[in-house]
């Protein structure tokens, strides 16, 4: 069955099931080099912050970017590797931080990313999974941060490793800088660090329901499109879900910011054979969230809404409901991204089971 498939089924399987040991481990093992590095950048006054990577990478810092103007105080950008090597962003200082990310550290355009920001004044620093001699990200920057997940399959604990770390660096520069009080710093972290059993918690509640929703949205035959809308943290997690259908079962998805879903009209491009993903754990978008579900529901297209206790009433609109354990909005991506994952994996699957096969190479 694998042998058949796009991508290593088996393999993600693993690294998904793992998640919740390998995050605690992260935070666990890399909690001291994250504090000093804290203290080290609050001691630079450091004014701003950049988060440069591709693909998972990049929407790893899209869905942290809340968690550090929250809790650090600081204004935070997301930036596409290629983008940022290739036009750059003016007027940075020894007071930008650049966390340059690439988990397999191998050449890509992330490596002229990191050579752009290491000819700035710029404090670097790295994160990969992968610190082979000769690898950038852990050698040539003032900072590495190590989480030692691991990609074999398509990136899930990878993603989730990193917005781990990303999300603890943000609470202690906060602690540093005094944005957070010692009092909330610890009730922060420690609502970071209880995150892993929930997401163990998770998978075993919900990995049946994730099969029936995955056998629905195959059963037609119909090539279905899949349309992710989020805000704020949740939109970093809307691009990872769009990543995941292409790095895994190979289908259509496009991810959008709730807004642009109402302001663009693209309630008007949505058939009803489609889907669209609604991540809405509680937060400052839930108005605009209960109205796409409602236009979505006027459409009789598919609608899978991914909420937690405070966004319930969204569900009467929707097909499937997913409820989250709730977190500071801040902090939901790591459990906003499971049932994404368990969802690709299961399209994967059940289709492989069905008798996908990988199609032959354009000469």
């Amino acid at each position: 069955m694998k042998d058949n498939s796009l991508m290593p089924i088996e393999d993600t399987q693993g690294e998904i099931l793992a998640q919740p040991i390998v995050v605690a481990e992260v935070l666990r093992k890399c909690s001291a080099v994250v504090r000093a590095l804290a203290i080290d950048l609050v001691r630079r006054r450091m004014r701003e912050l950049l988060i440069i990577g591709s693909g998972d990478s990049w929407f790893a810092g899209l869905a942290c970017r809340l968690a550090f103007e929250r809790y650090a105080g600081l204004p935070t950008e997301a930036l596409q590797a290629f983008e940022y090597a290739a036009y750059g962003r003016p007027h940075s200082s020894g007071q930008t931080v650049a966390i340059v990310i690439s988990s397999s550290g191998r050449p890509t355009t992330t490596w002229d990313a990191l050579d752009r920001v290491l000819a700035t004044p710029a404090y670097a620093v790295g994160i990969t999974d992968n610190p082979y001699p000769g690898n950038p990200f852990s050698e040539r920057v003032h900072t590495a941060l190590i989480p030692g997940a691991s990609k074999i399959g398509w990136p899930t604990q990878t993603t989730t490793a990193t917005i781990a770390i990303l999300l603890d660096l943000a609470i202690e520069i906060g602690r540093g800088s005094q944005t957070l009080s010692t009092t909330e710093a610890d009730i922060v972290s420690n609502q970071l660090r209880a995150i892993p059993g929930l997401m163990q918690n998770f998978i075993d509640d919900h990995s049946a329901v994730i099969k029936v929703i995955a056998a629905d949205m195959l059963k037609s035959g119909v090539r279905r499109t899949y349309t992710f809308v989020g805000a704020g943290p949740s939109l970093g997690v809307a691009h990872n879900g769009m990543a995941l259908l292409a790095e895994g079962p190979q289908e259509v998805g496009i991810a959008i910011a709730v807004e642009e879903f109402h302001h663009g009209l693209h309630i008007a491009t949505i058939g009803s054979e489609d889907v669209v993903i609604v991540i809405a754990p509680h937060g400052a978008a839930d108005q605009r969230y209960h109205d796409t579900a409602k236009s979505v529901r006027a459409q009789g297209a598919k609608l899978i809404v991914v909420v937690d206790n405070d966004t319930k009433y969204i569900s009467a609109f929707a097909d499937y409901t997913i409820i989250l354990p709730q977190m500071p909005e801040a902090l939901t991506p790591l459990l906003a991204l499971l049932p994404l994952q368990l969802l690709s994996l299961e399209l994967a699957t059940q289709k492989v089971a069905a008798g996908y096969k990988r199609p032959s190479k354009v000469p």
